[in-house]
């Protein structure tokens, strides 16, 4: 399902790891857009995202797919403080965004542009 964009910014709730460690993939609430311009044709449509562990180490997965002028970008909040990103992305493709060892994923999220 595809959805014309508006905000600048698709946010995806923090999602806490406690007590996770041995469930493995934690699914997050889905993602959402809204339309920015309405005479413009941009668009980003995004899967359920995912927070899981894998060889040692915590990540938060996502797939999206982007039309028009749209560019996209997966980014993580860590345990430890660090921030990470992948991006910028400008077509479907999925991303598995970690966390160093030994922290956990805080905060998931994409941001785009139009």
């Amino acid at each position: 399902m595809r959805r014309n964009t508006r905000s600048k910014r698709l946010g995806i709730a923090a999602c806490l790891l406690a007590g996770f460690a041995a469930a493995g993939v934690v699914a997050a609430p889905a993602a959402e857009a809204q339309s920015a311009s309405p005479a413009r044709v941009e668009g980003l449509n995004c899967s359920t995202p995912t927070i899981g562990f894998l060889n040692g180490q915590w990540y938060y997965g996502i797939s999206c797919d982007a039309w028009g002028t749209t560019k996209w970008w997966v980014n993580v909040n860590c345990s430890d403080g660090s921030f990470r990103t992948d991006g910028p992305h400008t077509t479907f493709l999925n991303v598995m965004l970690y966390c160093p060892p030994n922290t956990t994923v805080t905060k998931g999220w994409v941001s785009y542009t139009p």
